[in-house]
């Protein structure tokens, strides 16, 4: 009969406290391959092109990332800039409109 309840109590305690695996989350570095990865294959022949992580305090939930690149003094140096889910790896537009990136090489990765 001990052994009943010693059952019972297990199947309550385990039922009471599932266990939920935690949502895998993307490396900041993986984050920013991604960016770099959504860009056009123009954008990515800039030089001195690179990706600068920031944050937004509007949104917690993605990590964000201007793109520039090392143009002349009287040019905009801003490629774009870039928010990452880090739960799903989507990469969109931080802009206004906020629309996803993709292209091949970006499905690839």
């Amino acid at each position: 009969m001990s052994k009943l309840i010693a059952v019972v109590i297990c199947l309550q305690l385990a039922t009471a406290y599932p266990s939920e695996s935690p949502k895998r989350m993307i490396t900041l570095a993986q984050a920013k391959v991604l960016v770099l990865a959504s860009l056009t294959p123009e954008q990515k022949r800039l030089p001195k092109l690179g990706a600068d992580q920031y944050n937004d305090p509007s949104s917690s939930r993605f990590l964000f990332f201007s793109v520039t690149w090392g143009g002349k003094p009287n040019q905009s140096v801003v490629v774009g800039n870039y928010a990452v889910d880090p739960y799903t790896a989507d990469v969109r537009s931080a802009v206004i409109e906020c629309t996803e990136q993709s292209n091949p090489q970006l499905r690839a990765v």
